[in-house]
């Protein structure tokens, strides 16, 4: 299986590797090109592939924070230049997105307008037969280290989201990187602001057509908030295994401390949030290769994960005492790599107004 050779590639990756030079090497094992046609270079696989390969990388990849920036490339660009671009486009960028070779930052989010994306601020203005872009994104994953970005821009403010914005490919040139912030964690991902000041394109770098931005965004964010769980799985197992030794190893009063039903109890509640965990991403990834509404479920999936893998680390934080506290052991990066799972992707509380939509309330 193809999970499989992601850990077995994995395993035998040079940690002292440049960030670059990692990227290339987990790009080797075909997982950023699992849902794109063999054409371009892919594998032709569905989204539970897709989150089965997450899953399978942040199992054996220790730095959740590469492993949240594969993700953020391939779930919220790869896919959806995939879905929409041309023939042109797609031969241009795939094949060099799926190998490594080129790095895409997805560009929405704004300093007024992060999960209320009706205040954009940023517009393209057609002149001629050219569109000029201006106007700052904030708080974008893999700003720095992009060689292309996918933007969401205002191009009909009186339409508002719906008719009004629309998607353009924006390579390095085009652009500049900002600030780039100090994060409290998945550090191995830059975080920072990307600058478009008249930036001039064509309608060759509009990905779909001109004010059909939503649904490429809304397509995007149901493959981001479905299939990103496979990373939360995976750092789960893994810190889950490691646990599971330690409370077999750690003695306390000449036992171990696997044998209090304190800590026991912990354990079978962390296995309790893995297992239901993977039932609900599982499903919500079999409805999306199935071509079912998945806006549902993909927000029951995205709220039930994230709150579980914040609550999942800090328990084996309390299991590991005084350990889990020191760096040497690894769970306080685990917890506070955790902890952003609630924001990224759309707000738990963004997630609630999705399933209550859906319910008609």
């Amino acid at each position: 299986m193809m999970q499989n050779a992601v850990h077995a590639s994995l395993s035998k990756m040079d940690q002292s590797l440049s960030g670059r030079e990692r990227w290339k090497h987990i790009a080797k094992t075909g997982i950023l090109g699992t849902c794109v046609e063999k054409k371009y270079g892919g594998l032709g696989l569905g989204a539970i592939d897709m989150l089965l390969m997450l899953e399978a990388l942040a199992k054996t990849n220790t730095d959740n924070g590469l492993s949240f920036a594969i993700a953020a490339h391939t779930l919220a660009c790869v896919i959806p230049i995939h879905k929409f671009g041309t023939e042109a486009q797609k031969e241009k960028y795939l094949p060099q997105l799926i190998n490594g070779e080129l790095i895409i930052a997805n560009a929405m989010t704004e300093s007024e307008s992060g999960s209320d994306v009706f205040t954009m601020q940023s517009k393209a203005v057609k002149t001629g037969e050219d569109y000029v872009l201006n106007g700052t994104k904030t708080f974008i994953s893999n700003s720095s280290n992009s060689d292309l970005v996918l933007t969401y821009v205002s191009t009909n403010a009186d339409k508002g989201f719906f008719g009004g914005i629309t998607a353009f490919i924006v390579e390095r040139k085009d652009y500049t990187s900002g600030t780039e912030f100090t994060k409290m964690g998945l550090e191995n991902c830059p975080l920072g602001e990307i600058t478009f000041n008249d930036t001039k394109l064509s309608s060759l770098n509009i990905l779909g057509k001109e004010g059909g931005g939503s649904v490429i965004f809304n397509y995007s964010m149901e493959w981001e908030r479905i299939c990103m769980t496979g990373i939360h799985l995976g750092a789960m197992q893994r810190v889950f295994d490691k646990t599971l030794k330690f409370v077999h190893e750690r003695k306390s009063s000449g036992k171990s401390i696997g044998k209090f039903q304190a800590v026991s109890h912990s354990i079978a509640e962390m296995q309790v949030l893995l297992e239901v965990s993977k039932t609900y991403a599982y499903k919500a990834a079999c409805q999306l290769d199935s071509m079912k509404d998945t806006g549902k479920s993909a927000a029951i999936a995205k709220l039930f994960v994230s709150n579980s893998v914040k609550e999942f680390m800090l328990q084996a934080m309390q299991i590991y005492g005084g350990y889990g506290y020191i760096k040497e052991y690894g769970i306080e990066q685990e917890v506070r790599d955790a902890l952003a799972a609630t924001i990224y992707s759309g707000t738990s509380e963004i997630q609630k107004n999705i399933i209550a939509s859906n319910l008609g309330i």
